[in-house]
């Protein structure tokens, strides 16, 4: 038997590895040299962005060896315009900026850099008077304080991303300029053909869109501008990453030692999907340290490869996780060009620590979740995996994938786990646990429960939560993607997360509604019943992600709403099964007013910008974006299009609705669709009165809630007049308003018979702010006591 070595990992080493990379190492030290550029007037036009160079000179940096000159700081007076390219983009400007008449973001400066793979260097000479000169003190502190800057602020290594210009095969250029205007806090303006997401490794979620305007404010910082690339007054939509190769599988060994160092090694064989690779960026944990890299095509004959990874700052307070500081962006940088379509096998071996943090007595938070192997972008292309740990045997590992064996070795554990299908994105939990096994048949679901002694007496609930969610689920959307699935409590008190067949359950989920009151006791009503549903839901939310995020993935940040808000109106239905009659419709109820009505420096959540402006949504005036718009909005466009395509006629009214979504997840399972994508599944199922665009399409429904913000306001005034022989006389209007002239809304007309026996007249279509005029005459059962409009939460309306 092999003998399990637990270890003591090194301290983190003060050197960067890139010193067998010459190219890089010119990279980093360039300077600037003397050469200088003098401009007047000059114009640089980069798609949105529109760059005057009143004055000043260029102060070119050191070519490389190649002769190729990659950037330079302009000293001087200058000014830059933002143009927006669509009006989602210029409203949501608008928004982060505080001026709501906003037409373009306009700034002034004295001093920037501009970082270069494309045509600039020849505009610049073309537009100046070159001379050479002594390199310029001014010049080179400026320099010297971007490069900290990239290090402390932006923390991305751009050099990585101009060192791919230079070494991998010849492609369009990217175009970065960092700034800190008079008006606007410091910035990196960028424009790179392959793909915002394509910067770094650990961008991969932000997705293929080109053009991008990166705040770097303390508190409102984040991505204010993205667009596509000639996107003219296009509205965006989601845009996949441009990814140079695609990893087909991961085998990851990993020691974790008593006093949780890490210590791995990951061999990933991944297939060049263009010419010309050298620099293969890769993401991992900056305070793993990578240590050694090679490759082989043939996995007998291994050649080295050199790693790029910056050294580790910390700050002033170094025992906070968040506090590191570096451009320690990773990639590998092979000594020849990797052929197109020839698969390789990849090993990098790391070390180091913070992957795990110590929590209450015998609990550890996985705070490394995407990063605690070296992966070519998490979310970014699925892989099979076979992960191997090695671990002190007093705890627990429970993974992502089945559990193929695990036994003693040595003084400690080795445990063995692989995927039975592809996977996004592998995972851990770790710790002291009780196991709890249930096997459901109805939906064929296989659940092991881990959590620790305190909550076992609950431990029960959060099982019966597991299982409601697998059967509503199956019978919506198909069998269950992974089984089994280990429900693991993690240390973070109220936030649960979901990997494929692996869900971190928070400490919340667990409690009694009555603990939970004594602790909200002091919140306020309202905290308190957030608290409540929150506890309540979150378990069959982070199930439903076994579902929506992990066997149907998303396409770039504009599209995650197919996860989190799929998963979220998944949780809503299970809701519906589960409580008591209306207690649905109160939940949408609920929803409805967060997104109408709440509002933070003035902003109501539904005037602040559409779904598809995903996670950036989440600003200093709408901290609460992302829950509000891309969870329940997102849940709530899922349930408008249930309520249409619900037919009371059929045994089972969902019967449309549901062979819907089961051909979702069919014709996109292991795949990442768009919202797109999405809309051409819809189309496919279109019922003759959704067909109100007249093109055999539900365009109109995703331009006007994804890609629009508007919400109408309804209202109607419907009498009931009884005529001979039991026919009766159903007439008044119906009013939409507050809305554009073609917004398109079809509207439930509902009778009540007896206390809340409701039955669906008909629809109705209203297009544009109108008064439509309703007259019918009818025979029916039993006389009506009231008609009205949108009972079911059937459309999101502001009242």
């Amino acid at each position: 038997m092999r003998t399990c070595t637990l270890f003591l990992v090194v301290l983190i080493s003060a050197v960067s590895l890139r010193a067998e990379v010459p190219e890089y190492r010119e990279l980093r030290a360039a300077r600037p040299d003397g050469r200088v550029v003098m401009v007047e007037n000059l114009v640089l036009v980069r798609d949105v962005y529109e760059f005057t160079f009143t004055r000043g000179t260029f102060h070119l940096l050191a070519p490389l060896s190649n002769g190729r000159t990659f950037g330079a700081v302009f000293l001087g007076e200058g000014e830059f315009r933002l143009t927006p390219g669509s009006e989602t983009e210029r409203r949501h400007l608008a928004l982060v900026t505080g001026d709501r008449s906003l037409r373009s973001l306009n700034d002034s400066f004295t001093e920037m850099i501009l970082l270069f793979g494309d045509r600039t260097t020849v505009d610049i000479h073309v537009g100046g008077i070159a001379d050479v000169l002594s390199p310029h003190p001014d010049a080179i502190a400026a320099w010297d304080r971007y490069l900290g800057h990239q290090k402390r602020e932006l923390q991305l290594n751009l050099h990585l991303r101009l060192l791919r210009d230079t070494l991998n095969s010849p492609g369009p250029g990217v175009f970065l300029v960092s700034v800190d205007g008079r008006e606007f806090p410091p910035a990196l303006l960028a424009i790179d053909p392959q793909g915002i997401g394509s910067l770094a490794a650990g961008l991969s979620i932000y997705g293929g869109e080109e053009v991008a305007y990166l705040s770097l404010d303390r508190t409102n910082g984040g991505f204010w501008y993205l667009g596509a690339l000639g996107a003219g007054s296009a509205e965006p939509e989601g845009k996949a990453v441009s990814s140079s190769v695609d990893a087909l599988s991961y085998q990851i060994e990993t020691n974790i030692a008593p006093d949780a160092a890490i210590r791995g090694v990951t061999t990933v064989t991944l297939r060049p999907l263009v010419k010309g690779i050298r620099v293969l960026p890769v993401h991992i944990l900056p305070k793993l340290r990578l240590r050694k890299a090679a490759w082989s095509t043939d996995s007998t004959t291994w050649v080295d490869a050199e790693a790029i990874q910056e050294e580790v700052e910390l700050g002033r307070f170094r025992r906070l996780f968040v506090d590191e500081v570096a451009d320690s962006d990773a990639a590998v940088v092979f000594g020849e060009a990797l052929v197109q379509g020839e698969p390789i096998r990849l090993r990098l071996e790391y070390d180091g620590r913070d992957v795990l943090e110590k929590g209450p007595a015998e609990t550890w938070s996985v705070r490394a979740r995407e990063s605690w192997y070296p992966n070519l972008g998490a979310f970014t292309d699925a892989a099979d995996y076979e992960l191997t740990f090695r671990f002190p045997k007093k705890y627990q590992l429970i993974a992502t994938g089945t559990r193929l064996r695990e036994e003693p070795e040595g003084n400690g554990v080795v445990s063995l786990w692989k995927s039975s299908k592809p996977m996004w994105v592998a995972g851990f939990n770790y710790g002291r646990f009780e196991k709890m096994s249930r096997t459901d048949e109805p939906s064929g679901a296989s659940v092991d429960l881990y959590t620790t002694r305190d909550f076992r007496k609950t431990a029960g609930d959060s099982m019966i939560d597991a299982i409601n969610t697998a059967r509503v689920a199956t019978v919506f959307f198909g069998p269950v993607p992974f089984t089994p699935i280990s429900i693991t409590q993690q240390v973070e008190w109220n936030f649960g997360q979901s990997w494929p067949s692996l869900i971190y359950l928070p400490p919340l989920a667990l409690t009694t509604s009555t603990e939970r009151a004594f602790m909200s006791e002091s919140m306020g009503p309202a905290a308190m019943a957030d608290i409540q549903e929150f506890a309540r839901m979150v378990g069959w939310h982070e199930f439903a992600h076994q579902w929506w995020g992990h066997e149907v993935g998303w396409q770039s940040y504009r599209d995650q709403w197919l996860s989190e808000g799929f998963a979220e109106f998944t949780a809503a239905l299970v809701l519906q099964v589960t409580e008591k009659p209306g207690t649905y419709e109160r939940y949408w109820e609920r929803r409805r007013r967060e997104i109408v009505e709440q509002q933070r420096g003035g902003v109501v959540y539904a005037d602040a910008g559409p779904v598809s402006n995903g996670f950036r949504m989440a600003t200093r005036e709408t901290p609460d974006g992302v829950s509000t718009l891309v969870y329940s909005k997102g849940a709530w466009v899922l349930h408008m299009l249930r309520r249409m395509m619900a037919d009371s006629s059929k045994p089972n009214p969902d019967e449309a609705f549901i062979a819907m979504m089961k051909d979702y997840v069919e014709t996109w399972r292991g795949k990442k669709p768009s919202t797109a994508d999405f809309g051409r599944v819809v189309d496919r199922h279109i019922t003759p009165a959704m067909n109100v665009g007249s093109d055999g399409t539900m365009k109109w429904f995703f331009d006007q809630w994804i890609r629009g913000i508007e919400i109408p306001r309804l209202s109607s005034k419907l009498e009931i007049e009884a005529l001979d022989g039991g026919r009766y006389r159903i007439h008044g209007t119906i009013t939409q308003s507050d809305v554009p002239d073609d917004f398109r809304t079809i509207v439930p007309i509902y009778l009540e018979f007896g206390s809340g026996e409701w039955v669906m007249l008909g629809r109705a279509l209203l297009i544009g702010g109108k008064v439509l005029p309703v007259d019918v005459q009818l025979e029916l059962p039993k006389a009506p006591r009231r008609a009205e409009i949108n009972v079911m939460q059937d459309v999101l309306v502001r009242k």
